[in-house]
């Protein structure tokens, strides 16, 4: 009988490791075939995407093979990597891909091939109870620890100490980030200029400020922002998170300089991602995508859903 907390042996993992490297080869074809597989975010946690594609495969695997949740993800994996029956698909990168490819793939159905149809629909049976079971956990565990992150900021609406509620949002955001995974630091002191937190999407890193003030905030505020960004690595991009919105003429200003380097989220953004309309990491990829392609950096949540960008 199998382990089913090991669903492949050693032999028949490094098969799958060799298949998925030479198949797939790019790290962004791995990032897109990790999500139709569905693989758990505590399998991509450790994940170092900027480093060597090789080692992105490894870590992945191995971990799935190791724990139940994980084992239809790997199946999931396993059944898209045999799907090509041979390296066509890789001709535009040469001879010697498409030949690395194709052994591959003979390898791993060699593997795993042995596996017989009903010993798959036990540990099938199993991977689905296994992992629904894991999913459900999972999500109400985020749901309860994103209801009560809500519940301390509405707590602080109509609070007339600006300080301590400028330190509480700061907490309650940084809460937010690391719930969806995005690694936030906490504030921190440069030359001349103090930072209200940075954090990390899709290997990217960014500063952010936030203030919880009565007024929108202005260009000044951006500008400064701004300015933060520009004075570090190129790769690094800037989140404005203001409860009370931004003013049209702060918008419009910052604009008209050169490239927007930051993008904006305001209170009724923030009131979507409460409510589970729509995910944190999501809304960010999205602004950033309207910021990038449209210079359009203060987009809403709700025109987002609602289809208007």
């Amino acid at each position: 009988m199998i382990d089913s907390s090991r669903f492949y042996d050693e032999a028949q993992l490094r098969a799958l490791k060799e298949g998925v490297r030479y198949v797939f080869w790019k790290k962004d074809e791995f990032r897109r075939l990790f999500d139709r597989c569905q693989v758990p975010g505590t399998a991509l946690a450790g994940v170092l995407w900027e480093g060597n594609s090789w080692n992105i495969v490894d870590h992945v695997l191995e971990i799935l093979n190791k724990h139940a949740a994980g084992i239809g993800s790997l199946r999931a994996i396993a059944n898209e990597t045999l799907h090509y029956k041979n390296g066509d698909h890789l001709r535009w990168a040469g001879d010697d891909r498409v030949v690395a490819a194709e052994h591959s793939l003979r390898i791993l159905k060699q593997a795993i091939g042995e596996h017989s149809d009903d010993l798959r629909r036990k540990q099938d049976a199993k991977i689905i109870a296994d992992r629904t079971k894991h999913i459900q956990n999972d999500g109400a565990l985020f749901r309860s620890k994103l209801a009560k992150l809500n519940s301390e900021y509405m707590q602080w609406f109509g609070q007339s100490d600006p300080i301590k509620r400028g330190f509480a949002f700061e907490k309650i955001l940084s809460g937010l980030f690391d719930l969806n995974d995005l690694a936030p630091a906490g504030s921190f002191r440069r030359l001349g200029e103090q930072i209200d937190g940075a954090f990390k999407l899709d290997s990217e890193n960014y500063l952010l400020e936030a203030k919880w003030q009565q007024n929108p905030v202005n260009l000044a505020d951006l500008r400064d922002l701004d300015g933060a960004v520009s004075s570090t690595l190129e790769t690094t991009l800037g989140l404005f998170v203001s409860v009370h919105g931004f003013s049209p003429n702060g918008i419009s200003g910052y604009l008209q300089g050169n490239r927007p380097r930051i993008f904006c989220v305001d209170g009724g953004d923030l009131a979507m991602i409460f409510e589970t309309r729509i995910g944190l990491p999501q809304l960010l990829r999205r602004k950033k995508e309207l910021a990038s392609q449209r210079r359009e950096i203060n987009v809403s949540a709700q025109d987002i859903l609602a289809g208007k960008y």
